[in-house]
């Protein structure tokens, strides 16, 4: 049977082990006994528009499609929530935006969301298991480490432990997102709607950071 659904990582980092999109997080979804030749896992952390792109031309017949990432919505810190997309209309200066942050290297589960629809590229039940995280992306989290002192510029890339406070949320967004795979909406009782309007708007500037720690730059 041809793959139909798809499992993907958005800010999945192979380098940083304490990240909870890192490789603990991976290791448990592709170790789970996933239905034969039905089931897709798939590293999504890179650039929406090449991502569009690689699915157009693969034209998996995909029915259901997961994907798992560190978003910010304003909740309290490492809650963990699914959502179901249902998209909705944006003009096109705000396609546009999204557009630029993508090709400046930005990985963004709302740019992918938005850029996926803008190209068709999903399937009819798109769903997706979040966690709440201040920093949002891999990038952010390893500097606000080293800002913080708690890591020094030669640990960071590395086998870094999962701290023991993270393993809980870990294994409960593994679950989450097996459920989510083979069951679909029906096992996710608080299931929530998210319509393009919901997705915070990509900023108008981009941010920097000098070598120093805790020095940050504004570019218009």
């Amino acid at each position: 049977m041809p793959v139909q659904l798809l499992l993907g990582l958005v800010g999945f980092c192979p380098f940083v082990r304490s990240y909870p999109l890192g490789p603990e997080l991976m290791e448990r979804l592709v170790a789970s006994p996933w239905p034969a030749d039905e089931v897709l896992v798939r590293e999504l952390s890179f650039g929406p528009i090449a991502i569009a792109q690689q699915f157009q031309a693969e034209r998996l017949p995909l029915v259901r499609a997961v994907l798992v990432a560190a978003t910010d919505r304003g909740l309290p810190d490492r809650t963990v929530s699914c959502r179901r997309w249902l998209g909705g209309a944006l003009d096109a200066q705000a396609v546009q935006q999204r557009m630029f942050e993508a090709v400046t290297g930005v990985v963004s589960l709302d740019n992918l969301l938005v850029i996926g629809a803008h190209f068709g590229i999903w399937p009819p039940e798109l769903l997706t298991v979040e966690v709440q995280l201040a920093d949002a992306n891999v990038g952010a989290f390893v500097m606000s480490e080293l800002d913080a002192g708690h890591l020094d510029r030669t640990a960071v890339v590395g086998e870094q432990p999962l701290s023991a406070e993270l393993v809980p949320m870990v294994k409960r967004i593994a679950e989450l997102a097996r459920s989510a795979v083979l069951d679909g909406a029906e096992a996710l009782p608080e299931l929530q709607p998210l319509y393009a309007t919901d997705l915070a708007p990509p900023p108008p500037f981009c941010h920097t950071r000098d070598a120093g720690p805790g020095l940050a730059k504004t570019r218009h």
